[in-house]
C-alpha cells in the first residue's frame, strides 16, 4: 500500500467524522488514531486533537459506550501518561504508556498499555512515575 500525507487540521476533521459507532471502515480509521497516528503527531498536536473531539457531542455520548472511544481516550488524555521502568532478567528499559482504566468486561484493566491492545505485564514494572507531556 503506498502511504501519502495529510494535513493535520484535516486529519481532524476526519477524526471527528469517524466518532464510533460508524461502520467499518471508519472503524479501522478511528482504532489507527490510536495505533498509528498518535506516533506520528507531535506532544501538541495530541492534545489539540484531544481537546478538539471532546468538544463535539457525539465524542460524549460515544466515550459512554465504545471501547475504542475509550481506549483513544485514555491515549490521548494528557493527564493520562505515565513512564513505566520494568526489567526482564538484567536489562531495565523505560516506555511512554497510558492506563486503561474500566471493567475487564469492557477489555479494560487498570494496567499500563504502550499501545492500542499492548500492556506491560505487573510482574516486570519496576517503577511508575507521572509524566506530563510538553504541550
Amino acid at each position: 500500500m503506498e502511504n501519502f500525507k495529510i494535513d493535520f487540521i484535516e486529519l481532524s476533521i476526519l477524526a471527528e467524522a469517524c466518532i464510533p459507532p460508524r461502520p467499518i471502515a471508519r472503524a479501522m480509521f478511528w482504532q489507527n488514531l490510536t495505533k498509528v497516528y498518535w506516533e506520528q503527531m507531535s506532544e501538541p498536536q495530541r492534545a489539540h486533537i484531544f481537546n478538539w473531539l471532546q468538544r463535539n457531542p457525539y465524542y460524549s455520548e460515544s466515550l459512554k459506550n465504545e471501547v475504542d472511544t475509550k481506549i483513544f481516550h485514555a491515549r490521548f488524555d494528557p493527564d493520562n501518561q505515565y513512564m513505566v521502568r520494568v526489567k526482564k532478567q538484567v536489562d531495565e528499559q523505560e516506555y511512554r504508556t497510558f492506563k486503561r482504566a474500566g471493567s475487564e468486561e469492557e477489555g479494560f484493566s487498570n494496567r499500563y498499555y504502550v499501545g492500542h491492545d499492548t500492556y506491560i505485564p505487573e510482574e516486570y514494572i519496576v517503577e511508575v512515575k507521572k509524566f506530563t507531556p510538553k504541550t
